[in-house]
């Protein structure tokens, strides 16, 4: 427990995915008012799409890009990468680890905590 409490980041883990498609599915381990945030690095023959099948979205994924969005609401996939090498840093929260942190709930993010 003493490590956890060095972590900088608000994100309670990140998964690292290299070169390989990722099936839809959603982030049920988290809580609908957060957000994943997701970070594309890719090579100049890789050309991967981001699906948001429940708004029906498909986004490119280009090189540098990052996407937050609510991963436990939005079913989300990457059918393809295209050619070339690809890796994507995933961060998301989890609840349990929250709880076993004793930390307190952020609650939904609202415009008022942004603009003065």
């Amino acid at each position: 427990m003493e490590i956890a409490k060095d972590w900088q980041s608000i994100y309670t883990g990140i998964a690292i995915i290299c070169n390989r498609i990722t099936p839809a599915h959603r982030d049920r381990k988290g809580k609908p008012e957060w957000f994943d945030l997701l970070l594309n690095y890719a090579g100049s023959d890789s050309a991967p799409e981001l699906s948001v099948n429940d708004l029906g979205l498909s986004l490119q994924y280009c090189n540098g890009t990052v996407v937050g969005f609510c991963g436990n609401i939005f079913e989300h996939e990457v059918k393809s990468w295209g050619n070339g090498d690809r890796i994507c840093y995933a961060h998301f929260m989890r609840e349990a680890v929250r709880k076993r942190m004793e930390a307190k709930d952020p609650g939904w993010v609202e415009q008022k905590n942004y603009v003065s």
